[in-house]
């Protein structure tokens, strides 16, 4: 009979046994993509990592027979709390062999976790929070997962379903081609959009960064409201989204809308760098930074990773301007195809909106939750 353990990482070499785990399980899987290892070890650590400033956590490894099989964090977000509940509490981190009482033991060992935390609910997996990588991945496990998004075995949501976990909510990514069919009437309404009175849409100019990042935080946290499991970013979480968007975004690919000199909205792609990062292997040293520079010359995808106007100056037509701008940019610059993404099965109108551009949905992200 195996002997399965469920211990807290409290030490620098469990927590490097956490971060190095997956790739027992994607050894020889040729979509995944290896997360840089220093980076999980920064996120994870509680003296560094930005989630601790708002949330707290306990990640645990499960052993079988004195072997790791598998992994989870628990956590508490209390930004999350100003806004929704106190009775959520999250998994995240979920990674697993395929034996099913290996998973439930971990699952168990989080929400007892929870438990003492006065939670009456688990979420997830979020890791951490619903903008970091999130989701199981439910449908399209036939390509490679573009940047940010997550990826998993098909037999990680039978793991979950066993244990008593269901579905919360699903979210999708889109695809959008280079020779994609737009419905008719589209171009005519973004050029309506175009001459109405105060109002342009501008590319990023990168000498104004810092600027527009500040103006994308506040567009992101009010626009997004009405989305399911919302959270403004805090300003720790901004300094992060600033840092990473500084290597991979696309200034000309990158809108404002302005009305009469306030930003009204955004839209945001980027480079999926995610070939590139494979090939570095979890590592930027000695060799790393290079392989994913040679790499990332030859990207051909976007993702455009978030939309946003403010409510009042909706229905005017901006988001379809955006997509037609990103689209003709995107061609021009020589991407291929972009990928939107991820977008929450309720948001009917931007779904709409990229069902009228002939775009593909081609994954679905699944939420899972339980009572406790």
């Amino acid at each position: 009979m195996e002997k399965i353990q469920i211990l807290p990482v409290t030490s620098r070499s469990q927590l490097k046994t956490f971060v190095k785990f997956p790739w027992r399980i994607y050894q020889d899987d040729p979509f995944w993509i290896p997360p840089l290892i220093g980076e999980e070890l920064k996120a994870l650590d509680r003296k560094r990592g930005t989630f601790y400033q708002f949330g707290e956590a306990e990640l645990f490894l499960a052993y079988v027979n004195g072997q790791v099989a598998g992994r989870l964090s628990a956590h508490v977000n209390r930004q999350y709390e100003k806004y929704h509940d106190r009775e959520t509490g999250f998994f995240g981190y979920f990674e697993s062999l395929p034996n099913p009482r290996v998973a439930e033991a971990l699952l168990t060992a989080g929400e007892n976790y929870l438990r003492g935390k006065g939670k009456s609910r688990i979420l997830g997996p979020m890791s951490f929070t619903i903008y970091d990588i999130s989701g199981m991945l439910l449908k399209g496990f036939d390509a490679t997962p573009v940047i940010l998004t997550s990826y998993n075995p098909p037999y990680y949501n039978e793991l979950l379903v066993q244990a008593g976990y269901e579905k919360s909510i699903d979210w999708y990514a889109f695809l959008v081609r280079q020779d994609s069919v737009l419905r008719p009437g589209l171009r005519r309404i973004a050029e309506r959009v175009m001459k109405q009175e105060g109002l342009r849409i501008e590319t990023l100019d990168m000498k104004e960064f810092s600027e527009r990042v500040k103006q994308v935080g506040h567009i992101f946290s009010e626009a997004w409201m009405e989305n399911w499991g919302h959270v403004p970013l805090t300003e720790g979480q901004l300094r992060d989204l600033a840092a990473e968007l500084k290597l991979v975004v696309v200034p000309e690919t990158t809108f404002f809308a302005m009305y009469k000199g306030a930003c009204i909205g955004f839209s945001l792609s980027i480079k999926d760098l995610n070939p590139a990062l494979q090939k570095a292997n979890g590592r930027l040293f000695p060799l790393g930074w290079l392989k994913i520079l040679r790499a990332g010359r030859r990207v051909k995808r976007l993702r455009t990773i978030a939309m946003g106007v403010l409510k009042e100056h909706r229905h005017r037509g901006i988001d379809v301007a955006f997509y037609l701008k990103t689209m003709e940019a995107g061609t021009r610059l020589g991407y291929e195809d972009s990928e939107c993404s991820i977008i929450v099965e309720s948001n009917q109108r931007m779904i709409g909106a990229l069902e009228d551009l002939s775009a593909e949905r081609y994954k679905t992200y699944r939420f899972y939750e339980k009572k406790l």
